[in-house]
């Protein structure tokens, strides 16, 4: 079945994580992703190795990409850069600004060649201002976007959370603008250029709070496992593991009744959500007191359910992996890997009636599909391929040449 973007070409020239994000998620809707990755290693998540030559980051983010592996560095590969994206939709970039237009590969050098190109730029923290010269990762975003100083408990330092949650947003961010550049082209034949700031995409995750702060003048603070607003409403500890609770303000008398202290309703001390909030550490005693009378957590979350009441176990990785709902709904998909086996990868979490996700193709070798593509797009004679690896311009590992004799390339 064609995706919403078959026919689509991507040239994708990133490494890390939010370019790949964003790009991983136009493959399972069907677009061509062509990712080109620089000698001699490529993308530099291909280690640590995980597992019989494969990096687990390289695998997640770059499933379902074709990958050539072209030293943009020297002129000839240059020029074989700007040719592929003259023959492209997206050309998506994610440098610290400045970096592809020394190779040629700048918005205006380009758009030259491809009106219709639509660029995509991720950085840390925009193509201008004081800042922009500035490198940035997943960590400096969440720092400089204002997200890590609300990670922790109050009287303890900022944390950082356990996934990439800046450059996540980055690449989502980055997919759902150039989704809506391709519509406007659509309508309107242009192409354009955006501009992702990892610091902006954090930044607006909290843009309640910012609203907030412009109204009041009151800071936010860190507040741990549980909510500033609501009480109780967090993360407690019950038998054999932890627990996510949100009751909602007009809730408390139903879920004082689920746990069997009606009385506790018409309690001055939480008879309102003010009240409540005043009392917030005894009344997450209370919860937990409560949670840890039985013998384990699914008792007391399946009388909380009957309640009506919004609870769930805090899962971990293989709990949300092996759950049945994720299994009934196809989120995993699993993914052949020469000498790995089969490996199961998370599918974009889009579920459209008729063009449903899916990963067409294991995560590329370095230089995997350098013949496939030049030949395909630029229509480049197998004698020219030779001379340019020849001279270390085009580099390919060698598994490729084995998977080839054994007939397991894709």
């Amino acid at each position: 079945m064609a995706g919403i973007f078959t026919g689509i070409r991507v040239i994708e020239f990133s490494q890390w994580v939010s370019g790949p994000m964003m790009a991983k998620m136009m493959a399972d809707l069907g677009a061509d992703v062509i990712k080109l990755e620089l000698p001699p290693a490529g993308d530099n998540m291909r280690v640590p190795v995980t597992k019989a030559g494969w990096g687990a980051g390289f695998v997640s983010e770059n499933r379902g990409k074709r990958s050539v592996c072209l030293n943009v560095k020297h002129p000839d590969g240059a020029a074989i850069a700007r040719d592929l994206i003259a023959h492209a939709d997206v050309f998506l970039e994610n440098f610290t600004p400045g970096v592809v237009t020394r190779y040629g590969l700048g918005y205006e050098a380009l758009r030259a060649l491809n009106p219709r190109l639509i660029m995509c730029s991720i950085s840390g923290f925009g193509q201008n201002g004081p800042d922009a010269h500035r490198p940035g990762n997943d960590l400096i975003a969440q720092a400089a976007g204002g997200l890590l100083n609300l990670v922790g408990n109050p009287e303890g330092p900022p944390l950082y959370p356990g996934v990439n949650v800046g450059d996540c947003t980055g690449g989502l961010s980055a997919f759902a603008s150039v989704s809506a550049a391709l519509f406007h082209r659509e309508r309107t034949g242009e192409g354009q250029y955006i501009d992702i700031a990892l610091v902006e995409c954090l930044a607006y995750m909290n843009s309640l709070g910012m609203v907030a702060y412009n109204m009041t003048g009151v800071q936010q603070r860190r507040a741990g496992g549980h909510s500033t607003g609501l009480a109780p409403f967090g993360i407690f500890k019950a038998t054999g593991g932890y627990v996510a609770i949100s009751v909602l303000g007009y809730q408390w008398g139903i879920f004082t009744r689920a746990i069997g202290r009606p009385e506790l309703a018409a309690d001055p001390r939480f008879d309102t959500p003010g009240r409540r909030m005043e009392h917030q550490a005894l009344v997450n005693e209370i919860v937990e007191n409560w949670l840890q009378s039985f013998p384990n957590r699914e008792e007391p979350l399946a009388i909380l359910e009957r309640a009506h009441i919004l609870s769930t176990p805090v899962a971990d990785t293989a709990e949300v992996i092996n759950r049945e709902q994720t299994r009934v709904r196809g989120f995993i998909q699993e993914v052949a890997h020469p000498g790995a086996g089969p490996i199961g990868i998370a599918r974009t979490p889009f579920h459209f009636s008729q063009t449903p996700p899916a990963i067409a193709r294991r995560a590329p070798m370095v230089g995997e599909h350098n013949e496939a593509v030049l030949a395909e797009v630029l229509g480049m004679p197998h004698s020219r391929i030779d001379e340019l690896t020849a001279a270390g311009i085009l580099v390919q590992e060698p598994r490729v040449a084995e998977l080839r004799k054994s007939g397991a390339a894709q």
